[in-house]
């Protein structure tokens, strides 16, 4: 019998790219990931004003009406301990920018690794599951 599908993570996953999107999303089901899409960082937040509150946050930096740190902010002003993974191709801006953050965003560079960022998200669902802490963020690759 497989698992309810309430007992699945739950991913917010927001990003403008609607073709990158929705392939990042349909890999992540693929995965056992329940995943809802936001295609900007308005409709983000707004989203993540309902409840539940998703169990992982995954944000593009760059999008219109609010950038992927701004949605973090709010974010983790609502479930401080909310795994953050920032996807971008500006990573020491997002650096720069996402201080404070704490604990701080898993940071993958475009295009993203799916492998290593599916490897992270489960270590964060495993983590939480466990009370350890939030992976650390891989270091920038060179542009």
């Amino acid at each position: 019998m497989e698992p309810r599908n309430t007992e699945q993570p739950l991913i917010l996953l927001v990003d403008d790219d609607a073709r990158s999107a929705r392939l990042l999303e349909r890999l992540l089901e693929e995965d056992g990931f329940r995943v809802e899409l936001a295609t900007d960082g308005a409709l983000a937040i707004a989203r993540l004003a309902r409840h539940p509150i998703p169990d992982i946050l995954v944000t593009d930096f760059r999008m219109p009406h609010a950038d992927g740190i701004a949605v973090a902010r709010y974010a983790r002003s609502l479930r401080p301990a909310l795994p953050l993974f920032l996807l971008t191709g500006y990573p020491e801006l997002v650096a720069r920018l996402g201080r404070g953050l704490d604990p701080a965003a898993v940071v993958h560079t475009k295009p993203v690794d799916y492998m290593a960022l599916s490897a992270e998200l489960r270590a964060s669902v495993d983590a939480a599951l466990t009370g350890s802490a939030q992976p650390s963020s891989p270091s920038p690759s060179p542009a």
